[in-house]
């Protein structure tokens, strides 16, 4: 960091309008939740690959582990294991650091590597983790921020806030971006070319709710002059909602008192379920010809059967333009059980391994051989070296289970791989007391003497007590 050009370009790159297609892309992801849990999904399979170092032996073969090669000397290998080690997000490890990478390059294609350094006497370790556009900034003095809580104020200026957090001049801030393939600098992504149909989403979606809020009112009743409650008085009696005499007590006064006691018969039981008008109806007296004037009139909208059709094919246009496949997000709803595993292996090949592809090209190139070389290793040797990934955990192949298998028995793969490839740890590998005890189980000769030994060593306290109950049974 430190760079003044480089933080020129950056603020550019922000205050431009080649970036404000990004703010209003995370707002759809925010707002629409097909697109959300798409790219969430593809997150969550990204973070679950193991990151290691490695070196290219041959150009047409992938990289491998560098404790496997011979051409990379032990102190480079064990600086690479160690730089790579560090990169330990403080939003969940490694996996953490891998999610965010992906979300952010799904959604605006950029993103922002960002050591803090370990601060003294804050007992705060260093942490690496992964940056949106919105949340690195840059200040009028070319101080880089980074500001985790939203700009409430919506001035969209680069001043710090309360809440930001200064970076030191020895931090390092590298770009991951995925190249638009017109302007190789500025960002790409799936989203980009779908916001157009994410706002006439959220436009049909807003006219589907206001639509339903309209059916919300209980419309209007019309009550013909001349009704009355049972209980109440005679409107041709002069008197008045007291019982007293009134000779100014008209009809219309009456009526209003019709319409009042109406009004509390209908919300008493709301605020009251034990109250008698829960369950006794109210009894309205008048001529007979007055019933039928009895109406209730509804104010609402109906919902057009043609909206709802656009909306179904500006849903199914987003789900194609996407970066992840339709089927994926729909919870295969429309997929036959025989395609189910075709799916999952077009899901990897086509959408996560670029993505990863991607992203250890990025951590290789803006940091592992920078640092390398920064340390006094040679350019040739660093530049053989990579970060490379291992998918076995999230590699759906039907088969892959039995080509290990076949691969142990023809010793063509390691224990290591063999376990990979069945979904077992390091941690669930047998002890060498245990090897041992199988390799003579199936292979040795069981003798008396053998079996006595090796109850000795597997239940000694049985030996002894065998050993106590025979000397007690013999007389010698």
């Amino acid at each position: 960091m430190g760079d003044v050009d480089e933080a020129a370009r950056f603020k550019a790159r922000r205050t431009g309008a080649a970036g404000a297609w990004q703010t209003e892309a995370w707002e759809y992801y925010d707002a629409i939740g097909e697109i959300k849990y798409a790219f969430n999904l593809v997150a969550s399979v990204v973070s679950r690959i193991r990151l290691y170092a490695a070196v290219v032996d041959d150009p047409a073969e992938s990289p491998i582990p560098l404790d496997k090669s011979k051409i990379i000397g032990p102190d480079l290998a064990e600086a690479a294991q160690r730089a790579l080690s560090r990169l330990d997000s403080a939003y969940g490890g490694q996996a953490g650091l891998l999610k965010d990478a992906a979300l952010n390059l799904q959604v605006t294609g950029e993103c922002y590597l960002v050591q803090i350094p370990e601060r003294i006497g804050s007992q705060l370790p260093e942490s690496w983790d992964i940056r949106s556009v919105d949340e690195l900034q840059v200040d009028a003095k070319g101080n880089y921020l980074i500001n985790p809580v939203r700009d409430v104020g919506g001035s969209g200026s680069m001043s710090a806030s309360k809440n930001a957090i200064r970076l030191p001049k020895d931090a390092f801030i590298g770009r991951i971006w995925k190249a638009h393939p017109r302007y190789s600098m500025e960002s790409d992504s799936s989203l980009r070319g779908l916001l157009d149909l994410c706002a006439e989403l959220l436009l049909l979606n807003r006219t589907f709710r206001a639509t339903a809020r309209s059916r919300l009112n209980a419309g209007a009743l019309y009550l013909p002059d001349g009704l009355s409650v049972a209980a109440s008085p005679d409107p041709d009696y002069p008197y008045d909602e007291d019982g007293e005499y009134n000779e100014v007590y008209s009809a219309e006064e009456a009526a209003d008192d019709f319409e009042d006691q109406l009004i509390d018969a209908m919300t008493t039981p709301i605020k009251d379920e034990d109250s008698a008008s829960a369950v006794v109806p109210l009894i309205i007296r008048g001529p007979a010809e007055l019933g039928d004037k009895i109406k209730q009139f509804k104010f609402e909208r109906s919902f057009d059967d043609s909206l709802v059709a656009r909306a179904d094919r500006v849903l199914d246009r987003l789900m194609q333009g996407l970066d992840v496949p339709k089927d994926i997000v729909t919870g295969l709803a429309n997929v036959k059980y025989s395609n189910a595993m075709q799916i999952d292996e077009s899901l990897y090949k086509a959408h996560i391994e670029p993505l990863m592809l991607l992203i250890v090209d990025a951590l290789t190139v803006v940091y592992l051989r920078p640092y390398l070389k920064s340390i006094g290793y040679p350019d040739a040797d660093v530049n053989r070296i990579h970060i490379w990934y291992d998918p076995s955990l999230v590699a759906t192949r039907n088969d892959r289970a039995a080509d290990a298998d076949m691969g142990f028995d023809k010793m063509a793969v390691s224990f290591d791989t063999w376990r990979r490839a069945h979904g077992f740890s390091d941690q669930d590998a047998p002890t060498a007391a245990e090897l041992a005890m199988r390799l003579v189980v199936n292979k040795g000769t069981i003798t008396p003497e053998f079996t006595q030994s090796l109850l000795a060593a597997v239940a000694p306290d049985i030996i002894s007590l065998t050993r106590d109950a025979s000397q007690e049974a013999n007389g010698a």
